[in-house]
């Protein structure tokens, strides 16, 4: 392990190199959105390696060098996490989004429940949309006073984090923010 910038480092440092943190600003259905990282080969790669290969030990590179801006910029958010097939995270042994976002120290809120084993990547843009369908409810929770903080890993056509916000606006949260680890860079 080494140290920069008075953090630990738990890749190397040309592997943090090759992340290269974009910071994207984007919106979602007119809610504030960020991504860490602009969905390239590297990026790829290493979320398969975490959530693919099943590499629990990969859940702290994403976040590390930057935790505690990030912690500063949603303080007092809950965060609601993408959900997960459940057969999919016990296979897994974890749900990959809530372990990468857990390490802001915030209150989890895992009140969404992917009802069928859906891939995203699996299926064309347009099939894609029909997520919504696979979301549900497992609480409803009063959210009248929560800022609530959507997380997900990847973004591309963004239709999980479109269905999702569509779900929790219907609570009236006091806020609603977005934040995912990658973004596929827009076609031109």
């Amino acid at each position: 392990m080494c140290r920069l910038f008075d953090r630990e480092i738990c890749i190397c440092p040309s592997c943090q190199y090759e992340l290269q943190p974009r910071f994207i600003s984007f919106k979602v259905e007119g809610y504030n959105a960020l991504a860490f990282y602009e969905y390239n080969p590297f990026i790829k790669n290493i979320i398969y390696l975490y959530k693919g290969c099943f590499d629990y030990e990969m859940k702290d590179v994403f976040l590390n060098l930057f935790i505690k801006e990030i912690k500063r910029l949603y303080k007092g958010y809950k965060i609601m996490p993408a959900p997960s097939y459940k057969q999919d995270d016990e296979n897994r042994g974890f749900n990959h989004v809530i372990e990468v976002f857990n390490q802001m120290g915030l209150t989890i809120l895992p009140i969404i429940d992917k009802v069928a084993h859906f891939k995203q990547a699996e299926n064309s843009a347009k099939k894609r949309k029909d997520i919504g369908k696979y979301l549900k409810f497992n609480a409803q929770p009063d959210l009248s006073e929560t800022k609530v903080l959507i997380v997900d890993d990847i973004y591309t056509t963004g239709s999980t984090i479109k269905a999702i916000v569509n779900m929790v606006e219907k609570l009236n949260p006091l806020s609603i923010k977005v934040l995912v680890l990658a973004k596929t860079k827009p076609k031109q």
